[in-house]
């Protein structure tokens, strides 16, 4: 059995209260660049752990609808100032409960770096969650830290490449095999790739994925 997940929010509502990533705040990251042309024109894109904001309004300024969220209330506050003048709607939600949204709401559900804090059994209820409000055809895309990062090995196994700091920080270090695990049944992977790039400062080894909903009469990649 393995160790219970400490929560991760009162980490992160205390790291944007000190502006820790605030020059992130007015460039998309590298996911949502590669992201931005597999998606239709208009699309409704829902954001989980949108973080500082900036590619939920990079998206914007592209034509799409965004309904951008995260855990931190902190953050969401942050960014209904920050961005008062644009389009994007921010609130706060938690992934790790059942997305508040009906059934094939949304073209696109995006989660840049906020899907590898739980749980083998969590992560997979909300790979779940985020097939159910797709609609058919629709898009997932995500990166996540991956086993080749620096920070594999680091703090105690709480699960197979799930690691827990002495400060309580959570890591789920994600490997090709078990991607393709997770989406199986659910989704389709056209993209799949595992790269070093630059975020916060740090030269770090991230998964990247793009993936369409599983159904009869789904397009392709």
């Amino acid at each position: 059995m393995s160790r219970k997940i400490p929560d991760q929010k009162p980490i992160w509502d205390r790291k944007h209260a000190e502006g820790d990533h605030e020059k992130l705040r007015h460039s998309p990251n590298p996911l949502a660049k590669l992201a931005e042309p597999y998606l239709s024109k208009r699309s409704k894109i829902l954001e989980l752990g949108c973080g500082v904001g900036g590619d939920a309004v990079f998206f914007t300024d592209k034509g799409h609808k965004v309904i951008a969220t995260d855990v931190s209330d902190v953050v969401v506050e942050q960014n209904k100032r920050h961005f008062a003048n644009t389009d994007v709607k921010f609130s706060v939600l938690d992934m790790r409960k059942p997305l508040p949204y009906k059934p094939e709401s949304f073209d696109v559900v995006y989660v840049n770096l906020s899907l590898h804090y739980y749980s083998h059994d969590k992560t997979r209820k909300i790979v779940k969650e985020v097939a159910k409000v797709l609609k058919p055809d629709g898009i997932f895309a995500f990166a996540c830290k991956s086993v080749d990062d620096f920070h594999y090995g680091k703090g105690d196994e709480v699960e197979k490449d799930v690691f827990v700091s002495e400060k309580g920080r959570v890591r789920h270090l994600f490997s090709i095999p078990y991607t393709r695990e997770l989406l199986e049944g659910m989704f389709d992977i056209g993209y799949l790739d595992m790269v070093e790039e630059e975020y916060n400062g740090q030269r770090s080894n991230i998964l990247r994925c793009i993936a369409k909903k599983s159904g009869q009469n789904r397009g392709q990649l």
